[in-house]
């Protein structure tokens, strides 16, 4: 097991989370990751971290999707339009993460987490561990309650 997807899993069971580990081929993409996982990739949340003022927030859509800035920013009723984080910016917040691999849970405390209408209504869902060769299926309502997230629609109208 990869030291991201340990830090991640070991916070689940801690917290009294069921979870299916997903090992899989290297990935790049949350829509290569579904592929490679052979599962639909609308149950597959891929996690975007901007940056609001001082705060990360980690925006969290379906693979398939493309996310709204603006429609988040109106969730989040900030004046700023939030930004993508940059690399160096990930690498330091999120150490033990792989860039472009930060999960919606996990690192450090006080990030805000919104989740995509989508993915809330959604029994299950599909996260990166925090690495791109492995993936963790768990309950949506177990990754809405440690997140303590907001739901919201996020993503562009015309979005596949």
């Amino acid at each position: 097991m990869i030291a991201a997807t340990k830090e991640l899993t070991e916070l689940l069971e801690r917290e009294g989370v069921a979870y299916q580990l997903l090992p899989h081929p290297h990935t790049e993409s949350a829509g290569a990751e579904a592929e490679a996982l052979g599962v639909d990739p609308h149950e597959v949340a891929k996690t975007i971290v901007l940056r609001s003022g001082r705060r990360f927030v980690r925006a969290v859509i379906p693979a398939c999707d493309r996310l709204d800035v603006h429609k988040l920013r109106h969730l989040l009723a900030v004046h700023a339009q939030p930004e993508l984080a940059h690399e160096e910016e990930l690498a330091s917040a999120y150490p033990t993460f792989e860039l472009g691999a930060v999960p919606p849970v996990g690192g450090p405390v006080g990030d805000r987490v919104v989740v995509d209408r989508r993915l809330a209504d959604r029994e299950t869902i599909v996260i990166e561990a925090g690495s791109h060769d492995e993936s963790v299926r768990l309950g949506t309502t177990d990754l809405l309650v440690l997140t303590h997230a907001a739901i919201g629609d996020l993503c562009l109208a015309d979005a596949a």
